[in-house]
């Protein structure tokens, strides 16, 4: 089966209902539904409940809180008495739904059509809710928009990504000036880079529910491939403002086990893809195979985890060609390519 194949992901966790702990019951019809479904780090917890408390903006918009645990119960639930704000809903689960299983209950759950998801180890921006939907109200078209987010360790200090200064602020120069405020996200974009997680992205409810919701078999890349499901029906666009952060800490995607399954199941995605995309599927496997090699240089880098790599290259056909230059040569020569070919 393609792994883009819409399948009713909302159907396997029917009979593990969720029980609703705690009601602001302010909103009956909120413009926006912010989604947090958390596990077992309720610290972690409060802090993305007071970012999104601390939005601008005058937008109607509702916080679901969606526990996936029982151990922690009490304290959750006192966590979120203690805000006293009427917007704020908790949801139990009456199982644990796992992670993605817990994504689709948000978006069952959630009020409004346009819905944002928000890891409980997540931030937004103060400004967030009033940067995006400035650019929604003025193009009604949109059915999905992502900003940009910015690595922070488990601190809340701003990780540098290992760039060198003059890197950064070369990047920071092209983030800032060279690239447009707003983008229409092309098929080339999502093959050539990480599609974008649930993190600084909002889109409309009915349409995750067309594509059946987050796919379980996709774990752990079930958002990158939601993302892909979901643009190919209806497009995306890109707000080019930082406006959520993202952090790295001791989790789940940390396990060299995920790890690996990041690599299967992205390679399996772009391959999924070459059909949309107008390059030769020779360049495209080349790209997609040091694509996959570059990532598990960064998984080093980023969470200090060794990955296999003999052996994901055995697994994976991956080529034996070294990551740096050919990485950067086949990256250009696939960009070249799709410029002549419009």
């Amino acid at each position: 089966m393609n792994i883009l194949d819409i399948e009713d992901q909302f159907a396997l966790c029917a009979d593990r209902p969720s029980s609703l702990i705690i009601d602001g019951g302010k909103h009956i019809m909120p413009t926006l539904s912010i989604m947090i479904p958390t596990y077992r780090r309720p610290a972690m917890l409060a802090q993305a409940i007071r970012s999104v408390l601390a939005q601008t903006s005058d937008i109607d918009f509702e916080i679901v809180v969606v526990d996936n645990d029982h151990s922690m119960s009490e304290q959750i639930d006192e966590l979120v008495r203690q805000f006293g704000d009427d917007r704020l809903r908790l949801f139990r689960n009456s199982e644990n739904l796992g992670m993605f299983g817990n994504w689709n209950r948000c978006i069952e759950l959630a009020r409004s059509e346009w819905i944002s998801i928000l890891n409980d180890d997540d931030l937004l921006h103060p400004n967030f809710v009033d940067e995006m939907f400035s650019v929604l109200e003025k193009k009604p078209a949109i059915s999905m928009l992502y900003c940009r987010s910015i690595f922070m360790d488990d601190r809340g200090n701003f990780a540098r990504k290992l760039k060198s200064t003059v890197k950064q602020g070369l990047k920071n120069i092209k983030n800032t000036w060279l690239m447009p405020q707003l983008s229409t996200i092309p098929i080339s974009h999502v093959y050539m880079d990480a599609p974008s997680s649930a993190l600084g992205l909002i889109f409309k409810r009915s349409n995750a529910m067309e594509i059946g919701g987050y796919k379980a078999s996709a774990f752990p890349s079930s958002d990158y491939v939601f993302f892909t499901m979901y643009f190919l029906r209806f497009g995306a666009s890109r707000l080019n403002k930082t406006l959520a952060y993202y952090r790295i800490h001791e989790n789940e995607t940390a396990n060299p086990s995920t790890g690996e399954g990041f690599i299967a199941k992205n390679l399996q995605l772009r391959s999924s893809l070459e059909q949309h995309v107008k390059a030769p599927p020779s360049l495209l496997r080349i790209y997609a195979q040091l694509y996959a090699l570059t990532t598990i240089k960064q998984y080093k880098s980023f969470w200090n985890v060794e990955l296999d790599l003999d052996r994901l290259r055995r697994e994976h056909g991956l080529t034996d060609l070294p990551v740096f230059p050919f990485y950067h040569f086949s990256r250009l020569a696939l960009r070249l390519w799709l410029l002549v070919s419009r």
